[in-house]
């Protein structure tokens, strides 16, 4: 893309407008048939907005280009506090919203009338939404904004699931404090336990099977012999991912789960507690 101005962007609107033969040109199709970003169109035309590039590029400005009504930039603003569950500061904003949060400036009367305004929409669409206890007007001159408060049902058996990573129960065993929840977890554990297992690791690798290992099966004369491994969080895996069962001697798994399964099957998570943690 070239350069980012408004120049650029009034340059553009007209070439595809005329490209496309209309004498008005809807956002829709600017985003569509440009390299440019709806934020950067926001920074570069904070006051009129998409009005503002249709008249300079002196295209038809229809009534679906007429700003934003105030309902439309307020619930866009209540889903950004929803996605951050906290008021965001304009640069916030600006980086997850729809619109510039210099509309909502001029609009509104600055971050002061912004969350003054937020706070009377709310209390007519949705009284009972948690987020209006995290605008709180102190007077006319100052508000203060704060994370809405956790509610938690006494006696409830567990938490709700916000972001972040999810772990495993609990096992604390040597390095690893969580139990493993997917296939690379499986392959950390396997590494850790594979020599008390008397196996040798060759090679591990992204083809089926994933590892090329060697067993002792004559410790007496000291004989091994090759072993092909499939890792699997589950082994019933094996057979969704339509694994052709000859290519393979083993699934090393956390959980065994598949009652029929033709291979042998080490699950690790009865291993584990055979060892020392």
């Amino acid at each position: 893309m070239g350069e980012i101005s408004r120049e650029a962007v009034i340059a553009a609107a007209r070439d595809i407008a005329a490209r496309l033969g209309v004498d008005t040109l809807r956002r829709e199709d600017f985003f569509k048939e440009s390299d440019f970003t709806q934020d950067q169109v926001n920074r570069l035309f904070p006051d009129d907005g998409w009005r503002g590039v249709l008249e300079e590029a002196g295209l038809r400005v229809t009534f679906q280009n007429l700003p934003t009504p105030d309902e439309a930039l307020l619930a866009d603003f209540h889903r950004v506090v929803r996605e951050m569950a906290r008021i965001p500061t304009g640069i916030q904003y600006d980086s997850r919203g729809h619109f510039s949060f210099a509309v909502f400036k001029k609009r509104f009367g600055g971050i002061l009338g912004t969350l003054t305004r937020y706070r009377a929409w709310l209390e007519e669409c949705d009284p009972d939404a948690p987020e209006l206890q995290m605008v709180q007007i102190k007077s006319k001159h100052e508000i203060v904004t704060q994370p809405p408060p956790v509610r938690i049902s006494v006696g409830s058996q567990q938490w709700a699931k916000g972001a972040g990573v999810v772990f495993g129960a609990p096992i604390s065993f040597r390095g690893l404090r969580h139990a493993p929840t997917n296939e690379q977890g499986v392959v950390y554990l396997f590494g850790m336990v594979s020599s008390e297992l008397r196996l040798i690791v060759e090679a591990v690798q992204s083809a089926y099977p994933d590892c090329e290992a060697k067993r002792c099966v004559d410790s007496r004369q000291n004989r091994w012999q090759r072993v092909r491994i499939e890792f699997e969080f589950s082994s019933s895996n094996f057979k969704e991912h339509a694994h052709d069962p000859a290519g393979c001697d083993m699934i090393v798994c956390w959980e065994h789960d598949w009652p029929d399964c033709p291979l042998e099957v080490i699950e690790l998570r009865s291993i584990i507690d055979q060892l020392e943690g």
